[in-house]
């Protein structure tokens, strides 16, 4: 396996970042999500131009997870408050589930706010999808609440998780 490098994203990682979640939703989601629900969350959060401007957007931190020239995985968030990180997405391709990239690249997202002296990351995950739920409670991540919600008429619920940052020291140039 080549070596996995983890980066701030660009406009020529969209169609990477776009694959990458296609895999991802349809593994994670096929028999959580109808097919009709889990089409409108693609087209609608990872329209190309949508994804360029967040990759642009210097308030969202987008990072992507590379192996050689293939975009194998990304996480996406931004802050809520002053203390609050919200984790919007983090996807690695289905055929490199258990590598350790998903773990990288969280621990990549948690380093880069806490050195910016945010104090939590929260986010939320359907609480039907068994991957992510175990996923983010190897992390250190903890269950605080439960939530109804529409997603693109389809009703599910979510679950919000959130962890404590230890506060890092950014790193000397």
């Amino acid at each position: 396996m080549a070596a996995v490098t983890i980066r701030d994203a660009v406009p020529a990682d969209v169609e990477g970042i776009t694959r990458v979640a296609e895999q991802g939703w349809t593994t994670a989601y096929n028999e959580v999500l109808d097919d009709a629900t889990i089409e409108a969350a693609l087209a609608e959060w990872y329209d190309p131009s949508l994804t360029r401007e967040r990759i642009a957007d210097d308030d969202v931190t987008y990072l992507v997870a590379v192996q050689g020239d293939t975009v194998v995985g990304y996480a996406s968030g931004a802050a809520v408050d002053d203390a609050v990180v919200g984790l919007g997405s983090i996807y690695v391709l289905p055929d490199h589930w258990g590598e350790g990239i998903g773990t990288t690249l969280l621990s990549e997202f948690e380093t880069r706010w806490a050195t910016h002296g945010y104090n939590v990351i929260q986010l939320y995950a359907l609480a039907d999808n068994d991957i992510g739920q175990s996923f983010y409670r190897a992390r250190g991540y903890e269950a605080v609440d439960t939530r109804e919600t529409d997603l693109f008429g389809e009703t599910v619920t979510d679950r919000q998780y959130r962890k404590e940052l230890q506060e890092r020291k950014q790193p000397t140039q």
